[in-house]
């Protein structure tokens, strides 16, 4: 059996050298700026908190990062790819440390929009790896690790801080599956906040370059 953590790490590794050659891209187009402009994309990373029960046990807090990338596909929706990794170093006072790693993409709408200042929903569907401890009495416990279905809905706010940087806060719903204190899968329902900065690699708008 392969070990999750070293997968989700090859997938990490993938994603962050795609980044790197967009950004690279991007530095070394010149000249005049096209008339016509394809989709705007932006990356982003930031801190990630998960609030998430543990069956019938109580809720552990985790810390950790967020990963995304975004494309603007017109003025209003977009589409996001979204990853977060957060973890705690023991579970609801159990010797067990815990984590939870999500990959998840889906449709965004922006519900205010003023320049690159907006107010947006989304909804992302994909996949999260949980692993953690349960307390089956004061004395035991059990744990393990779910690869299960996961999705989150939420909404976020997002506001320049220069002409490529920016800021953005997110609040979602996040439905993964975990054990509960017989051992049986277990819906949870988490609540995940993420403060990211926004590195904005190519915009919808473009200034026409005059040629002498």
């Amino acid at each position: 059996m392969r070990n999750p953590v070293t997968t989700a790490g090859k997938v990490y590794l993938f994603v962050l050298v795609m980044t790197s050659a967009a950004v690279a891209q991007s530095r070394l187009q010149s000249g005049p700026a096209p008339a016509v402009a394809g989709p705007a994309y932006d990356v982003s990373v930031g801190y990630s908190y998960l609030s998430m029960p543990i069956g019938s046990a109580g809720r552990a807090s985790m810390n950790g990062l967020d990963f995304s990338g975004n494309v603007a596909l017109g003025p209003r929706w977009g589409v996001t790819l979204d990853s977060s990794y957060s973890r705690t170093s023991n579970v609801l006072s159990t010797p067990h440390q815990g984590y939870a790693l999500t990959f998840l993409t889906g449709p965004v709408f922006s519900v205010v929009r003023h320049g690159n200042t907006r107010v947006f929903l989304r909804g992302l569907g994909g996949a999260g790896l949980i692993d953690g401890g349960v307390p089956v009495t004061d004395t035991s416990y059990f744990h393990g690790w779910l690869f299960r279905p996961a999705y989150a809905v939420g909404a976020g706010f997002e506001h320049p801080v220069s002409e490529r940087l920016g800021v953005r806060v997110v609040a979602d719903y996040l439905r993964t599956t975990f054990y509960d204190a017989t051992g049986a899968a277990q819906g949870q329902g988490n609540l995940r906040i993420t403060v990211s900065a926004v590195f904005r690699l190519k915009e919808r708008r473009h200034r026409y370059s005059q040629l002498r």
